[in-house]
């Protein structure tokens, strides 16, 4: 439950709540600010809870940091496993899939979190820490589309989810990070096919 103190005018966040809410602010002032902009003030400002709040759950950049990936994983798992859930793993309905995950990422509810995605990538290539919540994040997305995949009746190995599961991703990053403006819609059929092909 959130309320705002009359004098003061910070918002007051109940505490089961509060964790939660720093964590999107972290997601939202990432994406907007990039690393460089990333420090706690900016985070308490997006709270609204008031300068020094986001302390108490997070004292440090690296729990910040940390605080933030958790939020983008959490939420872009939920995404992930609505569009694959596939009833039968066909050239058809896997580019559906795909098309529908990429267009849904690409969104005004989820974007933000792909470009502080790619921000909190660099970040892990020097904190070994964050470096290897990306390698469990990895883990686990392919681990979903093995699961997928076998459940539509179609025989899965580690390997060849992970290339499918590293191609979605690049065509998620083109939309978003890759150059000046995304594809047009209708490329997006085809890219995707030439993608799920190679199953």
């Amino acid at each position: 439950m959130i309320t705002r103190d009359r004098d003061e005018g910070a918002t007051t966040v109940s505490k089961p709540d509060r964790r939660a809410l720093i964590a999107r602010a972290a997601v939202a002032v990432l994406a907007e600010r990039g690393p460089r902009g990333f420090t706690h003030r900016a985070v308490d400002q997006a709270t609204g809870l008031g300068a020094g709040a986001v302390n108490y759950h997070a004292p440090d950049r690296a729990t910040l940091l940390s605080l933030a990936l958790e939020e983008v994983f959490r939420r872009d798992m939920a995404v992930a496993a609505a569009h694959f859930a596939l009833d039968r793993w066909d050239l058809d309905a896997v580019v559906d899939a795909i098309v529908g995950f990429v267009t849904d990422m690409c969104s005004d509810d989820h974007r933000a979190r792909v470009i502080a995605r790619h921000h909190l990538l660099g970040e892990g290539l020097v904190r070994p820490e964050i470096k290897a919540v990306f390698d469990r994040q990895l883990a686990a997305f392919v681990a979903l589309i093995v699961d997928k995949m076998t459940e539509a009746g179609y025989p899965a190995t580690t390997a060849s989810a992970e290339l499918f599961a590293m191609s979605v991703d690049g065509l998620l990053t083109r939309q978003v990070v890759v150059g000046l403006e995304p594809l047009p819609p209708e490329e997006l059929p085809r890219i995707a096919a030439l993608i799920a092909r190679r199953w």
